[in-house]
């Protein structure tokens, strides 16, 4: 009786523990999470949180669980930059598993086996999908977003209602071209996500003057040569590029897109070599865990 009283007093006090270490804190948590050959960037401020994308495979989940309190299964926001699978496959299960308040997408279909599974998961969990375009703008808590791409709202009419025939994108269009780029903010921080914008899209965000200098980049297109163009990295000149990318057959990140980061003065930091890149910031200071 004794042994099981110690063990019972032993495990309460081992649960007090994980809670304490996993109680939400009163600053910022921005993190890169490393799920392979793909994007997932998950922000947290106390007990609510942003998920954008979600990588090509579930790994997204093992990040969830990394960073997010055993008992929280809520996320305030999910955001799918764009419906290529290396996005949204992830995403998958996160709305399978998670209560999503907000889901935002751009109104594009892609009539792949991801974007129609991940479309069927949103309407059986009865989440409704917005979109949001440059000039539009929202906040979970103290974390701002602002929109400054795409320039106008999609093609598909209700994409994601799964009422209609998704429009099968012609052989020379790209979803790239649709990446919603989020300018995101707390406090004096401020950080950059482009998804997978080439150098055409990030010439015109250039000449609109929406670009403001930013401390954390989050590279376009895993480190394709055909983003990160001078012009950008010098309107934005971010202390700190993260590259979210993993094996792959495309060179990403591409030996081009690592010089200019390097001459525009960033550090770089990419998930294939360090895992998870943590970001912690009180809105003034900020600082990568090692």
């Amino acid at each position: 009786m004794v042994k099981k009283l110690n063990l019972l007093l032993l495990t309460l006090i081992g649960l007090v523990l994980l809670a304490w270490q996993q109680w939400p804190k009163p600053q910022l948590k921005l993190v890169f999470c490393s799920v392979g050959q793909g994007d997932a960037t998950l922000m947290i401020y106390k007990d609510q949180q942003i998920l954008v994308d979600g990588g090509p495979n579930n790994r997204v989940l093992d990040c969830l669980s990394r960073h997010l309190p055993f008992w929280d299964r809520q996320l305030e926001l999910v955001i799918a930059s764009h419906a290529e699978a290396d996005h949204i496959t992830g995403l998958i299960e996160v709305v399978k598993r998670y209560q999503i308040d907000q889901f935002l997408a751009i109104n594009e279909a892609n009539d792949t086996a991801e974007w129609r599974a991940l479309n069927e998961a949103l309407n059986q969990r009865q989440i409704n999908v917005r979109e949001l375009i440059k000039g539009d703008r929202a906040a979970i808590g103290p974390i701002r977003l602002s929109w400054l791409w795409p320039e106008t709202a999609g093609h598909e009419l209700m994409a994601w209602s799964g009422g209609t025939d998704p429009r099968v994108l012609g052989a020379k269009t790209s979803l790239n071209q649709f990446s919603q780029v989020i300018l995101a903010g707390f406090g004096e921080f401020d950080w950059l996500l482009t998804g997978d914008i080439d150098t055409k899209i990030e010439q015109k965000l250039v000449t609109s003057s929406t670009l403001l200098e930013v401390e954390v980049l989050k590279v376009a297109h895993h480190g394709s040569k055909f983003s990160s163009a001078p012009e950008f990295l010098t309107a934005i000149s971010p202390e700190l590029a993260v590259i979210e990318v993993g094996k792959n057959s495309f060179g990403h990140p591409t030996p081009e897109t690592l010089g200019r980061l390097g001459q525009a003065g960033a550090q770089i930091r990419r998930t294939d070599e360090s895992g998870d890149v943590v970001i912690v910031s009180d809105g003034n200071k900020w600082q990568v865990l090692e």
